[in-house]
């Protein structure tokens, strides 16, 4: 059991992290998607199944603890918890372009571009649909391409001079 948890570890962190741009939150729920994984494993029938099993637990507590923070922000601060507002005069990088998306959005590319999972084992992961998965893996294709172009310098432009 320790082996495995130590595999699963980094994976489930990393996610974890991607997901909420919050380390101490992340590694909290981290091990608990480790401690869920753990106390859960005798339900798991084909070894196959463990990478999407395993994700689809740690994508659903990196979900659940975003909602958690959202009615915390909204309790203390009252309105919902939004990312920070971006300086346009600046480069965005792609931690910025990744916190404008909805939580569902953003797992689902981490899972499909960070993790490397197909549209299918994304699906088995989230319980989503495989249409939802690719949905939002679209929308969020959109909407990373529009934050990321938003903040682009326009190329200069060539002067040339008059012919007369």
């Amino acid at each position: 059991m320790d082996r495995l948890l130590i595999t699963v570890w980094p994976e489930a962190y990393r996610v974890a992290a991607t997901i909420l741009r919050d380390r101490t939150l992340a590694e909290d729920v981290a091990q608990e998607a480790c401690i869920i994984i753990a106390r859960s494993l005798r339900m798991l029938t084909a070894a196959a199944a463990f990478p999407a099993w395993s994700y689809k637990i740690i994508v659903r507590q990196a979900i659940s603890a975003t909602r958690k923070r959202s009615r915390q922000a909204a309790r203390y601060f009252g309105h919902k918890g939004e990312p920070i507002p971006v300086d346009r005069t600046e480069t965005i990088d792609l931690e910025n372009a990744l916190a404008t998306l909805a939580p569902k959005q953003r797992a689902a590319v981490i899972l499909h571009y960070y993790v490397g999972l197909s549209s299918r084992e994304i699906s088995d992961a989230t319980g989503l649909p495989r249409s939802t998965i690719r949905f939002h893996l679209m929308l969020a294709r959109r909407r990373l391409r529009r934050a990321l172009e938003a903040t682009d310098t326009p190329a200069p432009r060539k002067v040339i001079p008059d012919a007369h």
